[in-house]
């Protein structure tokens, strides 16, 4: 019996011992795991617990006007996020939140129920936010500074300038463009954070300073872009058009001085606009030009030869039956010179003097002069209009090309074809940022002026600005663009708009325009004013185009402090100054 008592308390032992073996063997292997074989990995894990890799996102750079003036800055804000494994009270945490910060409150509990470590809950906000959270102290709620890109002028320029997303990224016009001059490039820190992700300490050795991001300088000049923008606007409400575009060039050099569409945008809102009013009418939108093409054709003819600047032609009386169709002037014209059919816009006239020109050197004068293909001026989405080549041309083609149609065309690209006519037949490249300067005001990259191709003869141009300035004259068709003091040089335009639809141009849709130059001999400016789809019966572009033009040139011409030529009681009228074959042929003034 004892050995049997004996054996049985042995054997309790020995499982009691053998128990605790394991668990000081369990132990030992623990912690050889924990202090050898997984010590850099539980370390690491440590590390990251109590620290975390902050992104320091730059300002974008400032863009400024020809001047120096603000177009677009950043400011600061803050955006707050969440850690939803770590806020507890996920319901209660989305009604703070949505108070706070004014989000929609599903939405922001939708965000907190996600298994994710990291959620925005809202971007770019106040920073008098910041206050507000610390007063709430949610666990797994904190925030970061963010900068946000603010428009000082809210609609002044935004079609060229554009605008960009909430991640600072540029999405239209310059900003788009110049995103990567302007956008910086991040930084980084390490920071120390507490159970709640808090961040407490920034170590000092974990920092990478964000660059400095570039700043642009425009050749646009903010109280000329205002003055553009101004006058635009009234003619299209004034005049119940659907929209307007109107763009502003030095001939010389090719710097854009204002580019202006309306409707416009409020750019520090722009996620509320409608799409078709966020885009940069005047190299997006193209149109038939109708009249104003007339300068191409005249220019063409005369520069080629086939057409001298005394020869006259019998215009039809206003009717003109060629092939299948019947042309039409707007009044009945006898003979008139090449002048003439400018200054009164024969339709007839012009299409007389397209059939001299053959059909492949017409085509190549106006590649030369930049239709059909884009500018390349440095903004994005340009059109490049319509020009189709040679071989898709119609027996009617060259008639409806001399007088602008068939042939599409934005507001820059044709203004940098009558710049051209007005710079003595050389074509300057356009352009609309003038440098780019680093954070230490230094120029990185300088846009200067550059001549793209020789067009027409200097002696072709200076017939050309002289037949333009009849235009204008008492007897043209605008003389409502004449600007006391000043000779301008010009030409109207109204074109039917072709209605895809009955597959034919409309009785009753138009496009009124006027493009011209001042001072005509030396110009400062050159101006495309252009409205679609003016109301009522004054439709034509002397009538609705060309006053705009004479109110932007006469207030930008005061600005630039350009002197007058001669006082108004002295200026002889261009009426006088035109050939004598011109003033021998009575007409009466028609506008178009």
């Amino acid at each position: 019996m004892k050995n049997f008592f004996g054996k049985r308390y042995r054997f309790k032992a020995m499982i009691i011992m053998a128990v605790f073996a394991f668990g000081y063997a369990s132990v030992s292997y623990r912690l050889y795991t924990l202090q050898i074989r997984d010590h850099a990995m539980l370390k690491d894990m440590a590390q990251k617990q109590h620290k975390c890799t902050v992104q320091i996102v730059p300002k974008r750079g400032t863009i400024y006007d020809a001047k120096m003036r603000e177009l677009a800055i950043s400011v600061d804000t803050v955006s707050v996020y969440a850690v939803p494994p770590r806020v507890k009270d996920k319901m209660t945490a989305a009604g703070i939140l949505a108070k706070m910060t004014g989000e929609d409150r599903r939405k922001i509990l939708r965000e907190l129920l996600k298994k994710k470590q990291f959620v925005w809950i809202a971007r770019k906000l106040n920073p008098e936010v910041i206050q507000k959270l610390d007063q709430a102290d949610l666990d797994g709620v904190s925030f970061l500074y963010e900068s946000r890109r603010f428009y000082p002028n809210r609609t002044l320029a935004s079609g060229p300038l554009g605008f960009v997303g909430l991640d600072n990224q540029g999405l239209e016009g310059i900003e788009f463009q110049y995103d990567n001059d302007i956008k910086g490039q991040p930084g980084w820190f390490i920071a120390s954070v507490d159970a709640r992700r808090r961040k407490i300490m920034t170590e000092a050795k974990g920092y990478v300073e964000p660059s400095g991001a570039n700043h642009l300088v425009l050749t646009i000049d903010k109280v000329i872009q205002y003055m553009t923008e101004e006058e635009l606007k009234k003619a299209v409400v004034e005049n119940q058009a659907l929209s307007g575009m109107a763009v502003m060039m030095r001939p010389s050099t090719g710097e854009i001085l204002a580019m202006a569409g309306y409707p416009v945008i409020n750019l520090n809102e722009f996620q509320d606009s409608r799409p078709q009013d966020r885009k940069n009418r005047g190299i997006i939108e193209s149109f038939e030009p109708g009249s104003i093409f007339k300068l191409i054709t005249l220019s063409t003819a005369i520069d080629q030869g086939a057409v001298r600047p005394q020869d006259v032609f019998f215009c039809e009386n206003g009717a003109y039956h060629f092939r299948t169709t019947v042309y039409h002037d707007t009044h009945e014209h006898g003979w008139l010179s090449v002048s003439q059919i400018l200054q009164l816009s024969s339709n007839i006239g012009a299409i007389k003097i397209g059939e001299k020109l053959k059909d492949k050197d017409f085509y190549r004068s106006m590649k030369n002069f930049g239709l059909g293909e884009k500018t390349k001026v440095d903004l994005p989405g340009e059109s490049p209009g319509m020009l189709r080549p040679v071989s898709k041309w119609s027996g009617l083609s060259m008639a409806s090309i001399s007088m602008g149609q068939e042939v599409s065309v934005t507001a820059l690209q044709f203004l940098t074809a009558v710049c051209a006519i007005a710079n003595k037949g050389v074509r300057m490249q356009p352009y609309v940022v003038s440098h780019v300067i680093n954070p230490e005001g230094k120029v990185i990259l300088e846009n200067k002026p550059r001549a793209v191709t020789k067009v027409i003869s200097d002696k072709t141009a200076e017939f050309m600005i002289s037949s333009m300035e009849l235009v204008v004259s008492k007897e043209g068709t605008a003389p409502l663009a004449d600007i006391p003091g000043y000779r301008v040089a010009g030409k109207t335009g109204t074109s039917q708009k072709f209605d895809f639809n009955i597959r034919r141009y409309s009785k009753d849709k138009y496009v009124a325009s006027f493009v011209g130059v001042v001072p005509s001999k030396n110009p400062e400016i050159a101006l495309i004013v252009v409205l679609n789809e003016p109301q009522g019966s004054s439709y034509y572009g002397g009538v609705v185009s060309a006053p705009v033009f004479r109110r932007i040139a006469e207030r930008t011409l005061r600005y630039l402090r350009v002197p007058p030529e001669k006082s108004p009681e002295t200026i002889i009228s261009t009426a006088d100054d035109a050939p004598v074959s011109i003033r021998k042929i009575s007409g009466s003034a028609s506008c178009s």
